[in-house]
């Protein structure tokens, strides 16, 4: 019998794996077996009673990888408590707006899995670490640098998830 609770991620730059070992580690202190790992390295979801799957928010969009695990194990997560997690920017603005877009990026793992809560929070952006590419886009658009994760907010979400996805 399915017994563990699966975080899984896809990350760029690691903003959003520290995210979801936080969420991993706030589990494990209420006594939940829990798996935090990439989406890339999970083929058996068959061990696992719920999941969380995020993903960091870039050009208003999911990264393509935790789309297409979705997509690829949509038969299975619609049978087991699933919440999303999205890390982004914009979402530490905190207007209503910002918030909108940022669960607009969901949209469309929404439409295959229906998620039993989300999380939006803001991430960290560390420019000496980026790609060439992504250090143009983000000098283009003018986006602040910083950490902007709000790790209690991450541990307060994960506290009242649980109760959704592995009730005691």
């Amino acid at each position: 019998m399915a017994d563990r609770i699966l975080v899984a991620y896809a990350t760029r730059y690691g903003s959003t794996v520290e995210v979801a070992e936080t969420i991993g580690d706030e589990l494990r202190k209420a006594s939940v077996a829990v798996d935090v790992r990439p989406v890339n390295e999970i083929t058996d979801l068959s061990s696992y009673r719920a999941a969380i799957i995020g993903s960091p928010i870039y050009m208003g969009k999911w990264l393509p990888e935790p789309q297409v695990f979705i997509e690829r194990n949509q038969q299975y997560l619609r049978t087991i408590p699933v919440a999303f997690f999205a890390v982004g920017l914009t979402i530490e603005e905190g207007n209503p707006e910002s918030l909108k877009k940022a669960e607009m990026s969901m949209d469309q793992v929404r439409m295959l899995v229906k998620p039993v809560d989300i999380g939006l929070f803001p991430g960290r952006l560390e420019s000496g670490h980026l790609s060439f590419t992504d250090r143009a886009i983000i000098k283009m658009i003018r986006a602040k640098t910083g950490d902007f994760r709000n790790l209690e907010a991450v541990r307060a979400w994960a506290q009242a998830v649980r109760e959704k996805i592995a009730p005691a």
